[in-house]
């Protein structure tokens, strides 16, 4: 055969670090946080930014919701999950986040046992009046009926909860019926298969998943535990697991055709792994501090508020803005870079919108200002612009991994065998019996896969003579690879 001229292969698809996370557009006491989660356990910054976001968002849910215009308006809720492999630190990323959550809940609940059991001792009491007046000879029906609605509006009776991980649908059910908004996050985003009928004979129930992402109202009826009705239920998520859960979302029926994971905002973390150190600096106390402090306000201010949604609006400027790039470019986008994710991108004005309110609302807090008594400026508006551009570019990677072939992503692993295998060049029938999988059903799909590789200059084959004068291809691998 003549020497290969070898020259940089085509990449199977855009890349998911196309573009880094904007980290200089959330505010400054998130920025520092983010940062130093990046610098202390060496991982991609868009691990902290995002989960972040999502558990931010959080901390207004209920409260604020942003308006396009008159009728179009969304909450600050985000459903993210970061994809990375083993050993990328998600744990730790995740458990930094989430620790001020889970102090705050904690010290509150400590703080709050003796309101919680009057609370208790008071239902209790109303529900012995009532029994006590069922016995009479001719129940006063006005005065019982008077008496359960004053039981059923006594709150607090009942730890709060404010962060949960593994919960089964039916638990989430009561979660949220008793507490009316959730942050659920997690390094292990299996769990999501709870909702995918994992305990349900097969039977998916992503209802509440779907209705808790824009505070629809749920209604669920069951024989045991009888009506329960969560008028706004929100839910925010942050969720990190290894590729295989992403390709299991994608390649789940229910998830894709209910509109689940065009719900999601990806994060596919770019890997440090083999570059990493671990005497890295770790977080300081002042940077740490901050952030608690920072959150344990929001979260005060969220369990203080007594009123309903109030409706943010954006300045004359930001809304002038906002319809321009709506109209003459989203639309545009959906058909041309968002063509494998349309889904995903029909929602992405909305993305901006949730964005822009959770930027809008940590702005204002960190100020020391009502987010009400101000527009969302056209610099908060832009802010959303970059960061939801970065999802929409790890958006397009993370679908395009679903190409109707599939030989995209099944090339991609034929990539990693050859790299982890070390494998320079090899007999094409040897080379699929060292890569078979699970993935490849047929040798028919390896082959395909592995001509889309000589297509994209990754391979190339030679005619040559085998064992028996059999003939035979070679398999040539890219040294730039």
């Amino acid at each position: 055969m003549n020497e290969i001229k070898w020259v940089e292969p085509r990449p199977l698809r855009q890349s998911a670090n196309a573009i880094p996370f904007p980290l200089d557009a959330l505010p400054s006491v998130l920025r520092n946080m983010a940062q130093a989660i990046s610098v202390t356990t060496s991982t991609d910054v868009g691990m902290a930014g995002t989960a972040m976001l999502s558990a931010v968002g959080y901390c207004f849910t209920g409260l604020y919701r942003l308006a396009g215009k008159a009728d179009h308006t969304e909450p600050p809720v985000l459903y993210s999950i970061i994809i990375a492999q083993p050993s990328e630190r998600k744990s730790p990323v995740m458990h930094f986040i989430k620790a001020p959550f889970d102090s705050f809940e904690s010290k509150y609940n400590k703080d709050h046992r003796e309101e919680m059991y009057k609370a208790q001792q008071d239902v209790k009491a109303l529900e012995a009046r009532v029994k006590a007046m069922e016995k009479e000879d001719e129940p006063d029906t006005a005065a019982i009926a008077k008496l359960r609605v004053q039981a059923d509006n006594i709150r607090n009776t009942t730890p709060i909860r404010i962060a949960v991980d593994d919960i089964t649908p039916e638990s989430l059910v009561i979660e949220l019926s008793e507490n009316d908004s959730l942050l659920m996050i997690s390094d292990e985003a299996g769990m999501l298969s709870n909702f995918n009928g994992k305990y349900n004979g097969g039977i998916p129930n992503l209802d509440l998943l779907l209705k808790s992402w824009n505070g629809e109202k749920y209604i669920c009826n069951r024989v045991i535990r009888g009506r329960t009705e969560i008028p706004r239920p929100y839910l925010s998520v942050a969720l990190a697991g290894q590729p295989y859960i992403w390709d299991n979302m994608m390649n789940d029926t229910a998830f894709r055709s209910s509109g689940l994971i065009a719900r999601f905002v990806p994060c596919f973390a770019k890997s440090n792994v083999g570059n990493r150190r671990y005497d890295t600096a770790p977080i300081s106390k002042e940077v740490r501090d901050q952030y608690h402090e920072f959150i344990h306000q929001l979260l005060k201010g969220k369990k203080d508020w007594n009123g309903e949604e109030t409706i943010l609006h954006l300045s004359r400027h930001a809304s002038k803005e906002y319809i321009d790039y709506c109209n003459n470019y989203i639309e545009k986008e959906i058909k041309e870079s968002m063509c494998c994710c349309q889904d995903w991108g029909g929602k992405f004005h909305g993305l901006i919108l949730r964005i822009a309110c959770i930027l809008h609302c940590a702005d204002c807090c960190s100020r020391g200002v009502e987010p009400s008594e101000e527009s969302v400026n056209h610099d908060t508006l832009l802010r959303a612009f970059n960061i939801a551009h970065y999802y929409r570019y790890q958006a397009i990677y993370g679908f395009s991994v679903n190409a109707p072939d599939g030989n995209i992503v099944k090339a991609d692993k034929i990539i990693q065998f050859i790299k982890t295998k070390n494998i320079k060049q090899c007999l094409k029938c040897y080379l699929y019996h060292a890569c078979r999988c699970n993935l490849f059903s047929t040798a028919k799909d390896f082959y395909s896969a592995l001509d889309t590789l000589a297509e994209y200059g990754y391979i190339a084959y030679e005619d040559v003579t085998a064992a028996n004068n059999k003939k035979a291809q070679m398999v040539h691998v890219n040294p730039h690879i």
